[in-house]
């Protein structure tokens, strides 16, 4: 009786000690979960007090009175590059079609709570700072438009964070589906209209015959190529391609000179006197070969009597007048080497270049110009009241590969890591 006693008494300290010693196992390892991801779930209660899904909603406030937007800012990211001015001004001085619209960076002016605008424009920038979940709305009206501005390329600038699927309602960027398109440049007619960027446009048809009072124009030139850099850190394409076409060059006693970053520098104009008065081509490199992807680049070129060779990921038929430029990508270094040579000695193919003249201009875009197209959208009953937000945002921002673009970068222990990898793991 006393062993069955000591035996039972055994049993329950046994069970007592495991039990305990499971409970701080599991302990343990739930500290060990939440240390390692706290990014993961910070920005998943994050996403789930905004939850949101696709539905027509009921907005309790649409008339004719103020629209409010509000451009959301951070310590380290401010509202320059979308910001011109506050209040009404930025659309009444652009004359847009509908003016009855407030931007401002106050998020306190609408009863001290920024739920009560109509819409929130995010720039870029801010979902590439570290917790970006801590610096974002803790609170969202249904009826609010959470706005994304981006204008920088998205395959140098790709959104990594899977959180931010469906986070927005429209897009404001330079890509042409976007709800407020933004290019760089514009192609306009003789009458003012523009004609380009345009999916479908349809230039005039004789861009490619010359006459020959158009000989005298480049009668200075004496130079092939100028390529002017702002960034000395150009990507691994362009820098290894430069120096194969230097050699096909040379086979012709032709030159591609670099400004700014080498012996040769730009004076206070920019080059543009030089470039106007002795080469015949100038190397329009982006910087990115993202879609649609077209900067004022381009312009260094046409504003100095110059043919672009252009470079770049954009479609560029629907940006620039047939003739007008010379596609890289089109032609082997050696190919376009002996093509460049042809159309200086004959001063009939390269005067073609410019026929674009006799029916458009080619001009920078302002580059404010969504504001008139986020007011109009914000006055549009029917879009402003139906909810919709983009599913697979990251993948509409950049087409690549997010595996090879989201590495986790700066990252200082192992928890920032598996934590920044958690967010982007589900390419």
């Amino acid at each position: 009786m006393y062993l069955v006693s000591r035996t039972e008494t055994f049993a329950k300290l046994f069970f007592i000690v495991s039990f305990t010693g499971l409970f701080m196992y599991v302990a343990l390892a739930f500290y060990s979960f939440h240390t390692a991801y706290t990014t993961v779930s910070e920005m998943g209660k994050y996403q789930e007090n905004n939850k949101m899904q696709n539905y027509d909603v009921v907005v309790e406030r649409f008339d004719k009175d103020l629209k409010y937007i509000l451009v959301w800012t951070t310590n380290s990211v401010q509202a320059e590059s979308i910001l011109q001015y506050e209040g009404q001004e930025a659309f009444i001085e652009r004359d847009c079609p509908e003016i009855n619209c407030y931007i401002t960076t106050n998020k306190t002016i609408l009863n001290d709570d920024y739920v009560n605008f109509d819409a929130i424009v995010f720039n870029m920038s801010i979902f590439w700072e570290r917790g970006v979940y801590t610096k974002l709305p803790d609170r969202r009206a249904k009826r609010q438009k959470y706005v994304f501005y981006g204008m920088q390329p998205s395959d140098n600038y790709p959104i990594c964070n899977r959180r931010i699927d469906n986070f927005f309602n429209w897009t404001w960027t330079y890509k042409f589906y976007s709800d407020i398109y933004s290019p760089f440049i514009e192609v306009k007619n003789l009458v003012g209209n523009v004609v380009a960027p345009n999916r479908n446009v349809i230039w005039k048809n004789d861009l490619r015959t010359s006459t020959k009072s158009d000989v005298a124009a480049v009668i200075t030139k004496t130079k092939a190529i100028a390529w002017v850099l702002d960034n000395c850190g150009q990507n691994a394409y362009i820098m290894f391609a430069v120096p194969k076409l230097r050699k096909a060059l040379k086979q012709f006693n032709l030159t591609l000179d670099m400004y700014g970053c080498g012996n040769l520098n730009c004076s206070e104009d920019g080059c543009s006197k030089t470039i106007q008065k002795e080469y015949y081509f100038y190397l329009a490199y982006e910087g990115s070969m993202t879609e649609d992807y077209v900067t004022a680049e381009v312009l260094k070129a046409y504003y100095n009597e110059a043919v672009p060779i252009v470079v770049g990921g954009a479609d560029y038929s629907r940006f620039l007048p047939e003739n007008s430029y010379i596609n890289y990508q089109f032609y082997t270094e050696d190919k376009l080497a002996a093509y460049l040579h042809y159309a200086i000695t004959n001063p009939a193919v390269y005067n073609a270049f410019f026929n674009w003249k006799k029916y458009y201009t080619i001009v920078k875009a302002d580059e404010f110009k969504g504001y008139c197209d986020l007011c109009k959208l914000l006055n549009d009953k029917k879009k402003f009241t139906t909810f919709s937000t983009y599913e697979n945002f990251r993948s509409w921002w950049y087409y690549g590969s997010l595996k090879d673009k989201c590495l986790p970068r700066g990252s200082t222990n192992v928890s920032e890591i598996t934590g920044y990898m958690n967010e982007s793991v589900r390419f």
